[in-house]
């Protein structure tokens, strides 16, 4: 439960920043925090999950679901963060808030799923982790 604790953490965070979008000096730094926290999330489900090998394979269309709010999510944290730097230097971004407003739906989407999607559906067989159950010594195996 600490993983979803933590996005719920983001998802607020996210909130925030976007209620302070007219303060640059609040606003940047929250929605840079937001992304580093999700990143490392992100990272952690990867290196304790392998996630995108478990994706590749057969999967529920809830999950499918979640996948696709999760990689739109990542895809527009970077147009935000690639739009926002330019809106800083001054350059007219007109695009910056409704690609701000799909961002949150997504990250809102993958929030919502992610407690739609059963924890088992997360846990290793024994086979993809290599390991071999053998019968006790004395018993035979079938042919």
């Amino acid at each position: 439960m600490g993983l979803k604790a933590l996005s719920v953490g983001v998802v607020l965070l996210i909130l925030y920043g976007y209620a302070r979008r007219r303060e640059p000096r609040v606003h940047i730094p929250v929605m840079l925090s937001a992304f580093v926290i999700d990143m490392s999330i992100v990272a952690y489900i990867e290196g304790s999950r392998e996630a995108v090998r478990q994706a590749m394979g057969p999967t529920s269309p809830l999950m499918k679901v979640h996948l696709a709010c999760s990689i739109l999510t990542l895809a527009l944290y970077l147009v935000q963060i690639g739009s926002g730097i330019l809106k800083a230097r001054g350059v007219a971004v007109p695009f910056h808030r409704q690609t701000g407003l799909a961002f949150l739906l997504f990250r809102v989407g993958n929030l919502v799923t992610s407690f739609l999607i059963p924890t088992h559906n997360l846990s290793y067989r024994l086979v993809d982790l290599g390991v071999t159950i053998r019968p006790p010594r004395g018993i035979e195996q079938a042919p």
